[in-house]
């Protein structure tokens, strides 16, 4: 997202770490009653009645916002509701936004994308985790793992984690089999047409390509890897 004030919302982000889930479920919140109330607003409003708690800040009004953006994953089990630094975070955004807002108009339909971008970023750099449990299969294990990565993906363009992810599998698999230093382990982010490579590992004369997707160009570099095979 871009707009006027997108660096401004940047340098709070970072000057006041907001980029834990407690936090962002705050400017998720604050960002909705601004939208309901309109700016300047005012922080004593934002309270709960026994004053302990930020005003509608909980799981469901989070989650009600990311739903509008596609987002089904549970950012906080409470949504932010027992952080203790909950109401400081309010405060400090509060702050922002009526500072921000004194200086020029406000679209807080971009101000909410910003915290959804945000949110992505948060989800993106959470790792992947596998649950060891003997009632599971091997194959369920995986796809688990791969599933995992396909999400991540979706909310990361250009990041291409399940290609990844397999490439790690795969050549793990082939080091448990051979044992290690029989094959070089290439880097992901680098294509074979880069490096001239004719697959992703080498295993005597045999090439083996990882791929999601057996594109058109793949089956024709594996006809050329066959070709060249034969002449020799």
């Amino acid at each position: 997202m871009q707009n006027a004030y997108d660096n401004e919302l940047s340098a709070f982000y970072t000057e006041h770490q907001f980029n834990s889930k407690g936090k962002l479920c705050v400017a998720l919140v604050v960002t909705q009653q601004a939208k309901i109330i309109g700016l300047p607003l005012d922080p004593e409003t934002l309270y709960t009645e026994r004053g302990g708690q930020v005003l509608g800040l909980g799981r469901g009004a989070v989650q009600a916002v990311l739903a509008r953006h596609n987002i089904t994953r549970v950012l906080a089990k409470e949504g932010g509701r027992t952080s203790r630094g909950s109401i400081g975070a309010m405060r400090d955004y509060v702050t922002f936004l009526n500072a921000l807002n004194s200086k020029t108009s406000i679209d807080l339909e971009e101000v909410e994308l910003f915290w959804i971008e945000k949110v992505n970023v948060f989800f993106t750099a959470k790792p992947l985790k596998i649950k060891l449990d003997n009632s599971q299969s091997l194959r369920s294990l995986v796809k688990d793992l791969i599933s995992q990565a396909e999400i991540k993906q979706k909310t990361s363009q250009g990041v291409y984690y399940v290609g990844a992810l397999m490439q790690h599998l795969v050549g793990a698999k082939l080091d448990c089999a051979l044992g290690t230093d029989h094959f070089t382990h290439n880097s992901f982010s680098t294509s074979d047409d880069q490096t001239g490579r004719n697959g992703d590992f080498f295993i005597g004369d045999t090439a083996i390509h990882v791929t999601t997707t057996s594109s058109e160009a793949l089956i024709a570099r594996c006809k050329e890897n066959l070709e060249n095979s034969s002449d020799q």
